[in-house]
């Protein structure tokens, strides 16, 4: 019974067309010139370093502190 309550609100809520969505806007990051540039730097210098190098242009606070 709850499983079933838990599905019905998770469809009514959207989560089926947020992931579709999810899955073209991630194909739509890929595959552009700053995408590629990306896979790029990450194969060349290491995951990282490519997140890092561009993250920081807009203050990112680095890596998380969570330890739970």
């Amino acid at each position: 019974m709850h499983k079933v309550l838990l599905n019905q609100t998770l469809h009514a809520s959207g989560l089926a067309a947020s992931q579709a969505l999810g899955t073209v806007f991630d194909g739509i990051a890929r595959h552009t010139p700053e995408g590629y540039a990306f896979q790029a730097k990450a194969i060349q210098d290491g995951f990282k370093t490519a997140v890092r190098d561009r993250d920081e242009p807009f203050g990112d606070a680095g890596p998380s502190t969570f330890k739970g």
